[in-house]
């Protein structure tokens, strides 16, 4: 009998990172995506990659899962949700055949937590710090205000990634969010919590916690909500309470990240702001600072406990995306062929950008005449990204470079949908 892996969003940085930690338990692993040309596809840490249906058509996606599971039985198959699919996974838990293993909570547990005004519901239920948060369920109950004053943090109630996430100061700014945002009820407005953003990473077994670490973004991208690019790992002591209260009111079993905003003296209560069911964007750096969740998580649901010592964090510990470094290969690459000449408006609004931005990088690929040319390029991109002896530990495992190629997966998109990715199309490079 062997063991199989099932790793989804084959495309992020989480996945190499699940990849490179379950390999060791594992007899072969899938990488799994709706497009190809994934990072995973190219990780030596994965043995093969397939594609499947969109992760919101929940049951026609379980059911492509499922296919894979029912190819490899009796064999095991360990399932690895890589992001926001855990949650429809988890819904649809039955359509899995008996051999497959999901590394998914209770669908119960996890819509306590998400969307995100479920959560402002269990925070008021079992006396955890939170901002005071007020819930939209429609433009006509938005039209009245929030009843706070402003500045205040308005967010969709679903989403990832600090997508949708805007800081309000003033009546017309809302009624401008509300218009842009009309397609997205419910929409949560938030009183601002002082202090910085915490992470705190836990991972649970029947409500009981049995690991807990945490990092602060020292700097983020976009700069006012966005995913974190430079992290260092921080005692998760002013945030442990909330958590195991958390972990045992949703009676939790697997991983979940939840943030904070807390101004660092000792005399503050943390506040509590969102929950998230599933990896986290800076999965690796929790992974190279001393806590190996994905090898943890994968324990748990193929033994029912963990195997391993479950790891001490590494206080100031401190990794980040090499944001700095990206624009300089970007422009050496195209500077120095037949690019330039094929990009016009959209290269020279690349090079005079304050800054790094997916945006407009893949505005930038997107404008190149053809697919051919768009792969090249990218190639270039990344392996003069991936040349920098001193290329940052929380972009990819040095030993697996060839998986930086992954960012072709842009091109895959593009072909097969005709638009961008939203990884791309959004302001972040979280994941």
């Amino acid at each position: 009998m062997k063991t199989h892996a099932l790793i989804t969003y084959g495309r992020s940085l989480m996945a190499l990172t699940m990849a490179e930690s379950v390999r060791p338990l594992v007899d072969h692993v899938i990488g799994l995506d709706t497009i190809g040309m994934t990072a995973l596809s190219f990780s030596k840490y994965c043995d093969e990659t397939r594609t499947v249906c969109e992760p919101s058509d929940e049951v026609a996606y379980t059911k492509d899962i499922a296919a894979i599971c029912k190819e490899f039985a009796p064999d095991t198959v360990l399932i690895l949700p890589g992001f926001e699919d855990m949650e429809g996974l988890a819904r649809h838990r039955s359509l899995l055949p008996d051999n497959a293993k999901l590394a998914a909570p209770d669908c119960a547990s996890i819509e306590q937590v998400t969307p995100k005004h479920h959560f402002a519901t269990l925070i008021q239920d079992n006396a955890i710090n939170a901002p005071k948060t007020q819930v939209f369920e429609s433009a006509e109950e938005a039209q009245g205000g929030p009843d706070m004053p402003f500045p205040v943090l308005m967010k969709p109630s679903r989403g990832a990634g600090g997508r949708g996430i805007s800081k309000v100061s003033s009546e017309d700014e809302y009624t401008a969010y509300l218009k842009a945002h009309e397609d997205q009820y419910p929409l949560l407005a938030q009183s601002l919590a002082e202090g910085d953003d915490y992470c705190v990473s836990a991972l649970a077994h029947n409500g009981e916690v049995l690991a807990m670490s945490a990092y602060t973004n020292l700097e983020n991208q976009p700069v006012e909500a966005g995913a974190g690019v430079v992290r260092e790992t921080v005692s998760s002591a002013p945030f442990e309470d909330d958590v195991r209260k958390i972990a045992k009111a949703t009676n939790w079993t697997g991983v979940f990240e939840a943030d904070f905003m807390w101004t660092g003296d000792e005399a503050d209560a943390p506040s509590a702001i969102e929950v998230n069911a599933r990896f986290w964007a800076g999965l690796r750096h929790s992974t190279l600072s001393g806590v190996d969740y994905a090898r943890l998580l994968a324990e748990l649901t193929l033994h029912g406990g963990l195997q391993s010592d479950p790891g001490t964090p590494d206080i100031g510990f401190r990794s980040q995306v090499p944001l700095a470094w990206i624009p300089s290969a970007i422009d050496g690459a195209f500077s120095e062929s037949d690019y330039a000449n094929q990009l016009s408006d959209s290269w020279d609004r690349l090079k005079n950008s304050k800054g790094f931005s997916l945006k407009n990088f893949g505005r930038l690929v997107a404008s190149l005449s053809d697919a051919k040319a768009a792969k090249e390029a990218l190639e270039d991109v990344t392996h003069r990204v991936m040349d920098r002896s001193h290329l940052d530990v929380d972009l990819l495992a040095k030993d697996d470079p060839a998986a930086a190629l992954g960012a072709l997966f842009i091109v895959s998109h593009l072909a097969k949908y005709g638009e961008l990715p939203p990884e791309v199309s959004f302001d972040s490079v979280g994941s």
